[in-house]
Protein backbone atom coordinates (compact mmCIF):
# COMPACT_ATOMS: atom_id res chain seq x y z
CA UNK A 1 0.00 0.00 0.00
CA UNK A 2 1.31 3.42 -0.87
CA UNK A 3 -0.09 6.85 -0.40
CA UNK A 4 -0.94 9.07 -3.38
CA UNK A 5 0.85 12.25 -4.21
CA UNK A 6 -0.19 15.40 -2.41
CA UNK A 7 -2.18 16.50 -5.45
CA UNK A 8 -4.02 13.17 -5.68
CA UNK A 9 -4.95 13.15 -2.01
CA UNK A 10 -6.31 16.67 -2.05
CA UNK A 11 -8.22 15.96 -5.28
CA UNK A 12 -9.89 12.87 -3.82
CA UNK A 13 -11.06 14.81 -0.78
CA UNK A 14 -12.32 17.55 -3.09
CA UNK A 15 -14.30 14.96 -5.03
CA UNK A 16 -15.73 13.57 -1.78
CA UNK A 17 -16.78 17.09 -0.83
CA UNK A 18 -18.59 17.38 -4.15
CA UNK A 19 -20.54 14.17 -3.41
CA UNK A 20 -21.91 15.92 -0.33
CA UNK A 21 -23.89 14.33 2.45
CA UNK A 22 -22.03 11.97 4.74
CA UNK A 23 -19.31 11.45 2.12
CA UNK A 24 -17.83 14.89 2.68
CA UNK A 25 -14.60 15.22 4.66
CA UNK A 26 -13.29 18.62 5.69
CA UNK A 27 -9.78 18.78 4.25
CA UNK A 28 -8.63 21.83 6.19
CA UNK A 29 -10.49 21.78 9.50
CA UNK A 30 -11.40 25.14 10.92
CA UNK A 31 -10.18 26.35 14.26
CA UNK A 32 -12.06 24.64 17.06
CA UNK A 33 -12.09 21.14 15.58
CA UNK A 34 -10.88 18.61 18.14
CA UNK A 35 -8.99 15.33 17.79
CA UNK A 36 -11.21 12.25 17.65
CA UNK A 37 -10.15 11.15 21.13
CA UNK A 38 -11.33 14.46 22.59
CA UNK A 39 -14.58 14.35 20.64
CA UNK A 40 -15.27 11.00 22.31
CA UNK A 41 -14.11 12.02 25.78
CA UNK A 42 -16.71 11.56 28.51
CA UNK A 43 -17.60 15.22 29.04
CA UNK A 44 -17.64 16.09 25.34
CA UNK A 45 -19.72 13.08 24.39
CA UNK A 46 -22.18 13.72 27.23
CA UNK A 47 -22.66 17.25 25.89
CA UNK A 48 -23.13 15.94 22.35
CA UNK A 49 -25.74 13.41 23.49
CA UNK A 50 -27.63 16.20 25.28
CA UNK A 51 -27.54 18.35 22.13
CA UNK A 52 -28.85 15.53 19.95
CA UNK A 53 -31.55 14.77 22.51
CA UNK A 54 -32.66 18.41 22.41
CA UNK A 55 -32.67 18.35 18.60
CA UNK A 56 -34.82 15.20 18.57
CA UNK A 57 -37.23 16.81 21.02
CA UNK A 58 -37.49 19.93 18.87
CA UNK A 59 -38.07 17.96 15.67
CA UNK A 60 -40.75 15.72 17.16
CA UNK A 61 -42.50 18.16 19.47
CA UNK A 62 -41.61 16.08 22.51
CA UNK A 63 -40.41 17.44 25.79
CA UNK A 64 -36.71 16.75 26.24
CA UNK A 65 -37.35 14.68 29.33
CA UNK A 66 -39.63 12.41 27.29
CA UNK A 67 -36.93 11.57 24.74
CA UNK A 68 -35.25 8.34 25.78
CA UNK A 69 -31.54 9.23 26.31
CA UNK A 70 -30.54 5.99 24.57
CA UNK A 71 -32.29 7.15 21.40
CA UNK A 72 -30.04 10.22 21.41
CA UNK A 73 -26.98 8.00 21.92
CA UNK A 74 -28.07 5.77 19.05
CA UNK A 75 -28.71 8.75 16.76
CA UNK A 76 -25.33 10.25 17.60
CA UNK A 77 -23.52 7.01 16.88
CA UNK A 78 -25.40 6.37 13.62
CA UNK A 79 -24.50 9.85 12.36
CA UNK A 80 -20.81 9.54 13.17
CA UNK A 81 -20.59 5.95 11.89
CA UNK A 82 -22.17 7.02 8.60
CA UNK A 83 -19.59 9.79 8.29
CA UNK A 84 -16.86 7.17 8.62
CA UNK A 85 -18.34 4.66 6.16
CA UNK A 86 -19.39 7.00 3.37
CA UNK A 87 -16.03 8.62 2.51
CA UNK A 88 -14.20 5.33 3.01
CA UNK A 89 -16.42 3.48 0.52
CA UNK A 90 -16.62 6.34 -1.97
CA UNK A 91 -12.88 6.98 -2.05
CA UNK A 92 -12.04 3.28 -2.36
CA UNK A 93 -14.62 2.48 -5.03
CA UNK A 94 -14.28 5.65 -7.12
CA UNK A 95 -10.59 6.41 -6.68
CA UNK A 96 -8.77 3.30 -5.49
CA UNK A 97 -7.65 5.20 -2.42
CA UNK A 98 -8.66 5.28 1.23
CA UNK A 99 -8.09 8.45 3.27
CA UNK A 100 -6.48 8.05 6.66
CA UNK A 101 -9.55 7.63 8.85
CA UNK A 102 -7.70 6.25 11.85
CA UNK A 103 -8.47 7.73 15.27
CA UNK A 104 -5.24 9.74 15.35
CA UNK A 105 -6.00 11.30 11.95
CA UNK A 106 -9.57 12.47 12.58
CA UNK A 107 -10.92 15.75 13.91
CA UNK A 108 -14.45 17.09 14.39
CA UNK A 109 -16.28 19.99 15.94
CA UNK A 110 -16.89 19.39 19.63
CA UNK A 111 -20.62 20.02 19.29
CA UNK A 112 -23.35 18.36 17.26
CA UNK A 113 -24.02 20.34 14.09
CA UNK A 114 -20.64 22.12 14.24
CA UNK A 115 -18.70 23.47 11.27
CA UNK A 116 -16.57 20.31 10.98
CA UNK A 117 -18.84 17.23 11.12
CA UNK A 118 -15.77 15.13 10.33
CA UNK A 119 -12.36 16.12 9.06
CA UNK A 120 -8.81 14.88 8.65
CA UNK A 121 -5.60 16.40 9.93
CA UNK A 122 -3.75 15.76 6.68
CA UNK A 123 -5.70 15.64 3.40
CA UNK A 124 -2.69 14.07 1.69
CA UNK A 125 -2.57 11.05 3.99
CA UNK A 126 -4.10 7.84 2.74
CA UNK A 127 -3.55 4.48 1.10
CA UNK A 128 -3.74 3.45 -2.53
CA UNK A 129 -5.62 0.16 -2.90
CA UNK A 130 -5.46 -2.01 -5.97
CA UNK A 131 -8.43 -4.28 -5.25
CA UNK A 132 -11.64 -4.38 -3.23
CA UNK A 133 -10.12 -6.99 -0.94
CA UNK A 134 -7.22 -4.67 -0.22
CA UNK A 135 -9.65 -1.80 0.34
CA UNK A 136 -11.61 -3.95 2.81
CA UNK A 137 -8.40 -4.75 4.67
CA UNK A 138 -7.38 -1.09 4.91
CA UNK A 139 -10.87 0.07 5.93
CA UNK A 140 -11.03 -2.76 8.42
CA UNK A 141 -7.79 -1.61 10.03
CA UNK A 142 -8.49 2.13 9.96
CA UNK A 143 -12.23 2.25 10.58
CA UNK A 144 -13.62 -1.02 11.91
CA UNK A 145 -10.77 -1.79 14.30
CA UNK A 146 -9.94 1.88 14.75
CA UNK A 147 -12.26 4.87 14.68
CA UNK A 148 -15.53 2.92 14.69
CA UNK A 149 -14.36 0.70 17.54
CA UNK A 150 -13.46 3.72 19.65
CA UNK A 151 -16.80 5.35 18.80
CA UNK A 152 -18.76 2.27 19.84
CA UNK A 153 -16.78 1.82 23.03
CA UNK A 154 -17.32 5.45 24.01
CA UNK A 155 -21.06 5.34 23.27
CA UNK A 156 -21.40 2.14 25.27
CA UNK A 157 -19.43 3.54 28.20
CA UNK A 158 -20.78 7.07 28.34
CA UNK A 159 -24.23 6.46 26.87
CA UNK A 160 -24.99 3.23 28.68
CA UNK A 161 -26.27 1.72 25.45
CA UNK A 162 -26.12 -1.98 24.60
CA UNK A 163 -23.35 -3.21 22.33
CA UNK A 164 -25.90 -5.00 20.13
CA UNK A 165 -27.61 -1.67 19.37
CA UNK A 166 -24.30 -0.07 18.42
CA UNK A 167 -22.96 -2.98 16.37
CA UNK A 168 -26.18 -3.37 14.42
CA UNK A 169 -26.30 0.39 13.90
CA UNK A 170 -22.80 0.23 12.42
CA UNK A 171 -23.67 -2.65 10.09
CA UNK A 172 -26.91 -1.01 8.96
CA UNK A 173 -25.08 2.28 8.36
CA UNK A 174 -22.56 0.46 6.16
CA UNK A 175 -25.37 -1.02 4.06
CA UNK A 176 -26.94 2.43 3.83
CA UNK A 177 -23.66 4.00 2.70
CA UNK A 178 -23.27 1.38 -0.03
CA UNK A 179 -26.86 1.94 -1.15
CA UNK A 180 -26.36 5.71 -1.48
CA UNK A 181 -23.05 5.32 -3.33
CA UNK A 182 -24.60 2.80 -5.72
CA UNK A 183 -27.43 5.23 -6.46
CA UNK A 184 -25.01 8.11 -7.04
CA UNK A 185 -22.72 6.05 -9.30
CA UNK A 186 -24.68 3.21 -10.91
CA UNK A 187 -21.65 2.20 -12.95
CA UNK A 188 -19.77 1.42 -9.73
CA UNK A 189 -22.72 -0.08 -7.85
CA UNK A 190 -21.42 -3.64 -8.08
CA UNK A 191 -18.09 -2.60 -6.58
CA UNK A 192 -19.78 -0.63 -3.80
CA UNK A 193 -21.91 -3.60 -2.80
CA UNK A 194 -19.02 -6.07 -3.07
CA UNK A 195 -16.92 -3.95 -0.72
CA UNK A 196 -19.80 -3.58 1.72
CA UNK A 197 -20.44 -7.33 1.74
CA UNK A 198 -16.79 -8.03 2.48
CA UNK A 199 -16.78 -5.54 5.34
CA UNK A 200 -19.96 -7.03 6.78
CA UNK A 201 -17.95 -10.19 7.33
CA UNK A 202 -15.43 -8.44 9.55
CA UNK A 203 -15.44 -10.01 13.04
CA UNK A 204 -16.41 -6.72 14.67
CA UNK A 205 -19.42 -6.32 12.33
CA UNK A 206 -20.55 -9.84 11.58
CA UNK A 207 -22.80 -9.93 14.64
CA UNK A 208 -24.54 -6.74 13.56
CA UNK A 209 -26.81 -8.43 11.06
CA UNK A 210 -26.97 -10.80 8.13
CA UNK A 211 -27.78 -10.90 4.44
CA UNK A 212 -30.82 -13.09 3.89
CA UNK A 213 -33.00 -14.31 1.07
CA UNK A 214 -36.45 -12.68 1.03
CA UNK A 215 -38.12 -16.08 1.12
CA UNK A 216 -39.88 -16.46 4.43
CA UNK A 217 -39.61 -12.79 5.37
CA UNK A 218 -42.77 -10.69 5.69
CA UNK A 219 -43.37 -8.26 2.84
CA UNK A 220 -41.52 -4.98 3.28
CA UNK A 221 -39.00 -6.41 5.74
CA UNK A 222 -35.24 -6.13 5.18
CA UNK A 223 -32.81 -3.53 3.94
CA UNK A 224 -32.62 -3.32 0.15
CA UNK A 225 -29.37 -4.48 -1.45
CA UNK A 226 -28.21 -4.71 -5.07
CA UNK A 227 -29.52 -8.22 -5.66
CA UNK A 228 -33.33 -8.47 -5.39
CA UNK A 229 -32.77 -11.91 -3.86
CA UNK A 230 -30.84 -10.42 -0.94
CA UNK A 231 -32.03 -8.35 2.02
CA UNK A 232 -30.14 -7.11 5.06
CA UNK A 233 -31.62 -7.74 8.51
CA UNK A 234 -30.07 -6.24 11.62
CA UNK A 235 -29.46 -8.19 14.79
CA UNK A 236 -30.54 -5.24 16.96
CA UNK A 237 -32.71 -2.13 16.97
CA UNK A 238 -31.73 1.53 16.66
CA UNK A 239 -34.53 2.44 19.13
CA UNK A 240 -35.87 5.18 16.86
CA UNK A 241 -39.33 3.61 17.07
CA UNK A 242 -39.57 5.35 20.44
CA UNK A 243 -39.95 8.66 18.60
CA UNK A 244 -43.46 9.75 17.54
CA UNK A 245 -44.63 8.39 14.19
CA UNK A 246 -41.31 6.73 13.41
CA UNK A 247 -42.22 3.07 13.64
CA UNK A 248 -39.74 0.28 13.01
CA UNK A 249 -37.10 0.43 10.27
CA UNK A 250 -37.51 -2.19 7.51
CA UNK A 251 -34.21 -3.88 8.46
CA UNK A 252 -34.94 -3.96 12.20
CA UNK A 253 -34.79 -7.29 13.98
CA UNK A 254 -38.05 -6.39 15.75
CA UNK A 255 -39.78 -6.01 12.38
CA UNK A 256 -39.61 -9.77 11.89
CA UNK A 257 -42.18 -10.14 14.67
CA UNK A 258 -44.14 -6.94 14.06
CA UNK A 259 -44.07 -6.12 10.33
CA UNK A 260 -47.23 -4.02 10.69
CA UNK A 261 -45.21 -1.52 12.74
CA UNK A 262 -42.69 -0.81 9.97
CA UNK A 263 -42.65 2.70 8.57
CA UNK A 264 -41.63 2.46 4.88
CA UNK A 265 -38.67 4.58 3.92
CA UNK A 266 -37.08 4.65 7.37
Amino acid sequence: MTGPSAVEGVQVLSDLQALGGFSALVAAPESGALPWAQVLADDALTTRFASVRAALAASTGMAIVDVDPRVAVSATQVGLASRLWSPALAAAVLHGWVPDLSPDALVASPEHGGAVPLGVRDPEAGYAVSSLSEAAQVIGDLVVDGSLATLNEACSRVGQTADRVLISNAASSLVGAARVLAQQHPGRAAAAWALARELLGHPRLAQGGSVRAPDGLPAGIGGVMADPHELFVRSGCCLFYRLPEHGLCPDCVLALRAPEQVTPGH
